[in-house]
């Protein structure tokens, strides 16, 4: 009981720092930005990303680099169109302004064709990540990293809930002005 008790009651830390995103406000908001197109979360991180390994410096700095026990990290990903392919019905993924992945063959389509009707505005759109992977335990044991969404199929809004997530954090929510 005692090694599991050592593995499982701390946090995961880097530099003495939680394993948090950058934006977790401890309330369950995990989009950061206004006038955005948040997805509704699948089951669990349902669909891993192709092409991870041409961004492995990218996802590392993310991160804050490689680690003993690897990663398990959740961010904010924003899906985005990415005609300069060959596959003109890619779909690439962005963690914190940066590629990290692409969405596999066969589901690019099929999203591509949803945010079309979901998102006429053209607004950006975000879904949950989870960056795993990245382990370093010497020269001959290094995990790489691996990316992955979650996505409810077929595509939809997630659906957001004002009394869980401060005013001013909801896209297109109103300013809090003036008092605390």
């Amino acid at each position: 009981m005692r090694l599991f008790d050592q593995i499982f009651s701390k946090p995961h830390r880097i530099a003495g720092k939680p394993h948090f995103p950058t934006n977790y406000d401890g309330l369950g908001c995990w989009w950061s930005e206004r006038d955005v197109l948040p997805l509704a979360a699948g089951r669990g991180f349902n669909v891993s990303l192709v092409g991870e390994s041409q961004w492995q410096q990218e996802i590392s700095a993310i991160v804050g680099g490689r680690c003993a026990e690897g990663h398990n990290c959740h961010f904010p990903a924003q899906l985005v169109f990415d005609d300069s392919q060959l596959d003109r019905a890619a779909v690439g993924v962005m963690i914190g302004g940066r590629a990290v992945g692409w969405l596999p063959h066969d589901l690019a389509p099929l999203v591509r064709q949803a945010l079309g009707t979901l998102n006429p505005e053209g607004r950006p759109v975000m879904c949950k990540a989870k960056i795993v992977g990245g382990w370093d335990r010497g020269r001959k044991d290094r995990g790489y990293f691996g990316v992955r969404l979650s996505l409810a199929l077929p595509l939809k809004p997630a659906k957001l809930k004002p009394e869980r997530c401060p005013i001013g954090k909801l896209p297109g929510a109103p300013e809090r002005v003036g008092g605390t």
